[in-house]
């Protein structure tokens, strides 16, 4: 997700100097083109954008970059998201893990054709160096759109092809020249700015030692509020280059001891806050903290605050430099000390990453190693690998070569990045830690095997993964340690994916209570979402609402906030409701997803509630619209290795299901033919959905033999198993592909699947084939057979005759009609058709008005009058 802090502005101080002059140097912005204001530190660059973008008037969205910043795909991430106001995924290309330039076609076709110039800033630039990721900048601002202006600060001169956008003038550009202050407003600094008043002598004197360099006619201001009757030879006694370190340390030297440290202390943190201030400085109570942050914000210490409400504040960059060098040469013990407690208390207030950073700036490798050790694991979980590979990126590697829990982590955060060949060199080094120093450590060497078999499935050796996962298995048995929960976790989806549902389902429980004991409350909640499609697709749909329920409750209970349990949580509802046929509840369930989808998921995350959205169209039978989103989902799914991939079928399945249904046979058979070969010759659960549309693919390219005996033995292999849903999905298929030479043989497997399914509660895989299943119903029907399916998808497949009726009959009141001809009351339709009674009162005063009659009777036989009824 988005650092939301990043995407504040700063605010402009009320009372800075109006830089008059550059105003009018800059005019408006200039359509699809650069602002580039480029000088060194404390020249105003910041503020000079503030002023002119509160001038302009018009609409602008900022982006404070920092070094983590440094990569293509956090980058353009950050960008999006900016521009669409925090939203990551709503310019996002399909495939964002992919071709940076991916991100910069998508932006542009987003930005072209707006009607109003929006400007996007993007603030200390300096710390983008990579050459690939400026190159990718350079070719979007070759192709902004009009609708687009972008405005640059930065300390050095960026490599974006700056002489040859002077010389076709597409672009403003500000320097240090331009911004150091001139005479006239080195005179309002001190008196508006600073409230100081200055002879002439004086001013000329700060004038020319600055040469007009904001940052250091402040802290010389700083320094003659303390000394008001110093006179010009002190400006004398450094050259200019260290002029700034030099008023910097008059500045502190000349405050109160107290203020000097209070300063110091906060300079380890990025970002701090009141109760961060206490933690740096317990020698002092929380007023007299309070006292001296209040201190330097009214002195204009360089003070900026992050927040509207002035919660958060931060140090100015170029202040902040100063103090962090005084304090690392010169208080080297206090500078280890401050990090430290900055370091405790992030991690007491759950904020571990800011807690790693202030670890690594302070060279304090073995306790950040021991943290990211930590996180590692649950950001392995999640999928979230940016800010591990930074962390990784910054330990020395004999660190990480030395410790074989983080060699496992920077092994996996490689494997997520394709880079899967530097991957296993890791591993090893690992396994020969291991052996060295801890030779009965199971449950790492459990999670290494299970690393080995992911590794052996991405690289489709079927069979030395199956070696590595029953490796996995004998290690953790062998173990006198008891796994981890997130070992247990990740080696119980390697049972899932195998299809060993049982043992499934045993593991995760285990997995389930071990993460309550460890308080982990991101295992017990991804535990809980795929114990529950576990437990639903065994047939147990009300066991598996209800852990999700119980889960949900604990983690309630453990101070954590419903609506984010509720953004991971849901993908289980909107499955499991849309299966069951609560339509309702599961677009409830959706609108959730969704939203945290724009707020900035996770890209596998967020495609796989887009499949999770295309599953809920096909009920309204908009198959074009659910194609639509699957296409825009399967780039990311297709690359994703995270265990989002793993929770669902595949896109492309789905979308092949989805042209059967929807008549589109050409496009169903030419998938069968890409994936046939694959499918057929590895037999692994994942693709076990697959292998039944093939069946189906099969039988209409007059393959019908071979469709019957894939479809056997997938019935055959799901019910020794206990994978009810896909035995009834095979028996499903195996009707319709027997449906048009075998009807009485298929009308008997389609009541075993109907059968089986009355437990679970299955509906959508009998209702999503429409009209396809109705002649084998009516068979049924024939043979004194009754069920739910009558209503269902019989009179749902009835014509209707309009005959009479001045607007016709929904699908939904010709439901309603059919049951009330069966005499069930109002409760019982809605419990039936599973909608609420009000919803049912509603089609029913809909029925009476188009019927134009007054009571059920009425209702009835005018139906039957019309042949709306049988």
């Amino acid at each position: 997700m988005l650092l939301k802090t990043k995407l504040f502005a700063p605010p402009l101080r009320q009372n800075a100097v109006p830089r008059v002059r550059l105003l009018e140097l800059l005019g408006a912005p200039a359509q699809g083109e650069l602002t580039l204001i480029h000088a060194p530190a404390g020249y105003g660059k910041t503020t000079l954008a503030l002023q002119w973008l509160q001038s302009i008037g018009q609409p602008y969205v900022w982006l404070s970059l920092d070094s983590q910043d440094n990569d293509s795909l956090r980058f353009w991430r950050y960008v999006s998201g900016t521009l669409a106001g925090g939203n990551e995924t709503r310019f996002a290309p399909a495939q964002t893990d992919s071709d940076p330039e991916a991100w910069v076609v998508s932006i542009v076709n987003h930005w072209t054709g707006q009607d109003q110039v929006t400007t996007l800033v993007l603030d200390d630039f300096h710390v983008i160096q990579d050459p690939a990721l400026l190159q990718t900048v350079n070719w979007f601002l070759d192709n902004l759109p009009p609708s687009l202006h972008v405005l640059i600060t930065t300390r050095v001169l960026p490599s974006l092809h700056i002489p040859l956008r002077r010389v076709r003038s597409h672009i403003t550009e500000i320097q240090a020249f331009d911004l150091s202050f001139g005479r006239t407003e080195v005179q309002r600094f001190f008196q508006e700015t600073l409230k100081l008043t200055l002879n002439t002598g004086m001013l000329d004197a700060l004038q020319a030692r600055t040469e007009g360099w904001a940052a250091a006619l402040q802290l010389a201001g700083l320094t003659l509020k303390q000394h008001p009757r110093q006179s010009t030879e002190w400006l004398e006694q450094e050259s200019s280059t260290l002029l700034v370190d030099y008023l910097a340390e008059e500045v502190l030297s000349n405050l109160p001891q107290t203020t000097r440290q209070f300063m110091l202390s906060m300079a380890t943190a990025r970002r701090f806050n009141l109760s961060l201030c206490e933690a740096l400085n317990p020698d002092k109570n929380s007023k007299e903290v309070a006292v001296l942050l209040d201190a330097l914000r009214e002195d204009n210490l360089f003070l900026i605050p992050l927040d509207d409400q002035g919660h958060w504040f931060r140090f100015h960059d170029l202040f902040r430099e100063n103090l962090l060098n005084i304090t690392s040469d010169r208080h080297p013990q206090e500078w280890l000390l401050w990090n430290r407690r900055a370091a405790d208390w992030f991690v007491s207030n759950d904020e571990r990453e800011e807690a790693i950073h202030c670890l690594l700036a302070a060279s304090l490798w073995d306790e950040a190693a021991e943290l990211i050790e930590q996180l590692g694991v649950t950001r392995m979980l999640g999928g979230q690998n940016e800010s591990l590979n930074w962390w990784l990126s910054r330990l020395p590697a004999g660190t990480i070569l030395q410790r074989p829990k983080l060699a496992l982590i920077k092994a996996w955060s490689l494997f997520c990045t394709e880079r899967i060949v530097e991957a296993e060199p890791y591993l090893d080094q690992a396994d020969r830690l291991l052996a060295q120093e801890h030779p009965d450590h199971g449950p790492l060497r459990t999670q290494i095997a299970i690393f080995r078999t992911q590794l052996a499935r991405v690289r489709g050796e079927d069979e030395l993964a199956h070696h590595w996962s029953g490796r996995a298995r004998t290690l953790a048995a062998e173990s006198d340690v008891q796994l981890n929960a997130v070992a247990q976790f990740a080696l119980g989806m390697e049972l899932y994916q195998e299809g060993d549902h049982p043992s499934t389902q045993q593991l995760m429980e285990l997995a389930m209570a071990s993460a309550r004991q460890e308080r982990n409350h991101f295992c017990v909640l991804s535990c809980s979402v795929i114990l529950s499609h576990v437990l639903f697709q065994q047939g147990f749909t009300v066991k598996a609402l209800n852990q999700l329920q119980d889960a949900r409750d604990w983690l309630i209970g453990e101070g954590l906030d419903p609506h984010y349990l509720a953004c991971w949580q849901n993908t289980a509802y909107v499955h499991i409701y849309c299966e069951i046929n609560q339509i309702e509840r599961a677009t409830e369930a959706l609108e959730v997803l969704l939203e945290f989808r724009d707020s900035g998921a996770e890209a596998a995350y967020g495609a796989l509630i887009l499949m999770l959205q295309a599953s809920l169209e096909v009920p309204a039978r908009d198959f074009s619209k659910a194609i639509r989103i699957l296409d825009s989902a399967a780039p990311v799914m297709e690359r994703d290795r995270s265990y989002w991939s793993k929770m669902g079928p595949s896109v492309s399945m789905m979308r092949a299901l989805y042209c059967l249904q929807s008549n589109q046979i050409q496009s169903a058979l030419l998938w069968a033919a890409e994936r046939e070969n694959a499918l057929l010759q590895h037999f692994g659960f994942l693709q076990e959905e697959d292998r039944i549309v093939l069946a189906r693919c099969l039988a209409l390219q007059n393959r019908k033999a071979e469709a019957v005996d894939l479809l056997l033995r997938i019935e055959a292999d799901t019910e020794a198993h206990g994978r009810i849903i896909n035995l009834v999905r095979a028996k499903v298929a195996r009707a319709l592909v027997l449906a048009a030479e075998e009807p009485d043989l298929a009308a008997d497997c389609l009541l075993q699947a109907i059968t089986i399914s009355e437990a679970p509660g299955y509906r959508r895989l009998f209702l999503d084939e429409g009209a396809a299943l109705i002649p084998l119903l009516r068979i049924l029907v024939k043979e004194g057979k009754r069920g739910w399916w009558e209503v269902a998808l019989i009179a749902k497949g009835r014509p209707a005759s309009s005959k009479g009726l001045v607007e016709p009959l929904t699908t939904r009141e010709q439901e309603v009609l059919d049951l009330i001809a069966q005499g069930l009351s109002n409760q019982s339709i809605a419990d039936h058709l599973h909608i609420a009674m009000a919803t049912t009162k509603a089609h029913l005063r809909n029925i009476y008005e188009k019927l134009a009659v007054s009571s059920r009777t009425q209702a009835v036989a005018k139906a039957r009058e019309l042949g709306l009824l049988e």
